[in-house]
């Protein structure tokens, strides 16, 4: 199937999914819908074994293909070879192979690699037709995250978009400040948004905020089963933009909270 294929099959099923006149004046942003971006918004998982491959491949670490598959839990659980004990082995970590990681990420060869799941651009078109803002809060790297939406022409769907990395370096998720300084920002109330995450950490972020929370359990840095287990609003098994659409609304909206 062609892209001009694709996208009138989406056009189709997204017909009358969204109730508001489109074509007015933009509705006033009373709700908010906050999203991950890796493995949520975007195909990365693939990407970032690539950026690891290389980061390490630059640093002449060990780069053995289950490690970089697995480099954000295996590092500092078991040796890897990169000290000659665990707390070395964190410091070359931090010292050294984040950054690289951070530099790696921000070439265009990886930015270019980075793909919307399917369906996900019709779903923040049209929920910016809307009452509902939308943002980003991630845990990567704040440039790359404005480098892809720059090159996708879709910054300007997002009231803000926050990182844990670069910008105003949040503390890590699920530390709930980023979502509140979103809420503070654009103010609108963690009781009137939901967070839209594929981990653990993002489930427990929005529940640590009151947020109502939906989690993606088709997304490739986490099972289903361990984010059922954080028990969510919402569990999304595949990826259905329809149902992304209905449930963020249906979470949001006053007469069914």
């Amino acid at each position: 199937m062609n892209s001009t294929e694709k996208d009138r099959m989406l056009r189709e099923k997204f017909k009358g999914v969204i109730l508001s006149d489109f074509g007015k004046k933009e509705p006033e942003k009373t709700k908010l819908a906050i999203f991950d971006f890796d493995e949520t918004l975007v195909k990365s998982k693939d990407v970032f074994h690539g950026i690891n491959t290389e980061a390490m491949r630059r640093l002449k670490l060990n780069s053995d293909n289950d490690l970089a598959s697995n480099i954000f839990t295996k590092f500092d659980k078991e040796y890897v070879g990169w000290g000659k004990d665990l707390e070395e082995q964190k410091e070359i970590y931090y010292s050294k192979y984040q950054p690289m990681v951070t530099k790696v990420s921000n070439e265009e060869q990886f930015i270019n690699q980075m793909k919307f799941y399917d369906g996900m651009v019709h779903v923040i078109k049209l929920l910016s037709q809307t009452d509902i803002a939308l943002a980003i809060a991630s845990s990567r790297d704040l440039t790359s995250i404005l480098k892809f939406l720059r090159k996708e022409g879709m910054k300007h769907y997002f009231g803000m978009v926050e990182a844990t990395e670069g910008g105003l370096n949040f503390p890590d998720k699920p530390n709930p400040h980023i979502v509140s300084y979103i809420s503070q920002e654009m103010g609108i109330d963690l009781k009137n948004s939901v967070m839209i995450g594929d981990s653990p950490c993002d489930i427990q972020m929005g529940k640590n905020a009151g947020m109502k929370t939906i989690g993606i359990g088709y997304g490739g840095f986490s099972s289903k089963d361990k984010i059922k287990k954080e028990n969510p609003d919402v569990v999304l098994d595949v990826n259905d933009p329809v149902s992304l659409i209905f449930n963020i609304q249906y979470l949001l909206d006053s007469k069914f909270r």
